[in-house]
């Protein structure tokens, strides 16, 4: 394996295991790879680059520390009302970036993901993860908040009404077992060896004709986006943002936190 590696800073970290493969990993282990508006433009910075670069054909998402990501940064979040929210369209790149990516995104999911965390698995096309450290969960309701990143619709889509109210009103994690029992989870793998193994993964998609594969990835995510109203979640979203309960649920956990 090649080992070249390069960073945009030091909140993203990147690197090329294999050929044809760019790994792209969240680096704030100190933050639990919160996604800080700083992050994110690395983040996005670094997918669009990755996107273009006519030398990658799969790219694989990942964390550092231990952690995927435990969602967006409430520092953040504590700034902003709904208009503030609904001006700067909060977190509306993000989604953009994502979906704008033709080529295969593989999650490789070692530790938990976390609120916005989640959602950056759920934009991926196939999620990978750690036997026993690895769970998932929405827990913004706890905060006064929703998921607003896709997290009520494609959770839904992928697990059915019933366990998507259990996962985002219960703030009832998903453990890696479950996520694989119900669909949402591709394959487990020993604690340890997820981003080895999804980079194996990864590597088998590269060998394969690059023009079909985007193809038929356009073909399945406009099946799934056709049951979607992401825009209809990010305006109730947007709509939490003012309330009094995300107030008191924000800056409450900020300070024992």
């Amino acid at each position: 394996m090649s080992a070249a590696e390069s960073s945009l800073g030091k909140l993203i970290h990147t690197s090329s295991l294999v050929e044809g493969v760019r790994v792209i990993a969240f680096n704030r282990p100190q933050k639990r790879n919160a996604l800080s508006t700083e992050l994110l433009n690395e983040f996005l910075a670094e997918l669009s680059a990755a996107s273009k670069d006519a030398a990658v054909k799969v790219i694989v998402l990942t964390g550092t520390g231990g952690f995927f990501s435990a969602g967006a940064d409430l520092q953040d979040i504590a700034a902003l009302d709904a208009v503030g929210a609904r001006s700067c369209r909060y977190l509306e790149n993000l989604c953009n970036g994502m979906a704008a990516v033709r080529k295969p995104l593989l999650a490789a999911v070692e530790g938990p993901a976390l609120g916005g965390g989640f959602e950056v698995a759920l934009m991926c096309d196939m999620i990978f993860a750690s036997q026993t450290k690895t769970y998932f969960a929405l827990p913004e309701v706890k905060r006064g908040l929703i998921p607003g990143a896709g997290g009520t619709q494609r959770l839904t889509a992928a697990l059915g009404k019933f366990k998507a109210m259990r996962t985002i009103l219960l703030g009832k994690p998903i453990s890696a077992e479950e996520g694989l029992s119900h669909g949402l989870v591709c394959e487990l793998f020993e604690d340890g060896t997820v981003l080895e193994n999804t980079v194996k993964v990864a590597a088998d998609l590269a060998a394969n004709a690059t023009e079909a594969m985007q193809l038929a990835k356009e073909a399945i995510c406009r099946a799934d986006s056709l049951g979607r109203d992401d825009e209809y979640e990010r305006t109730l979203y947007y709509i939490t943002m003012g309330t009094e309960e995300k107030v008191r649920g924000v800056n409450g956990f900020l300070k024992k936190n």
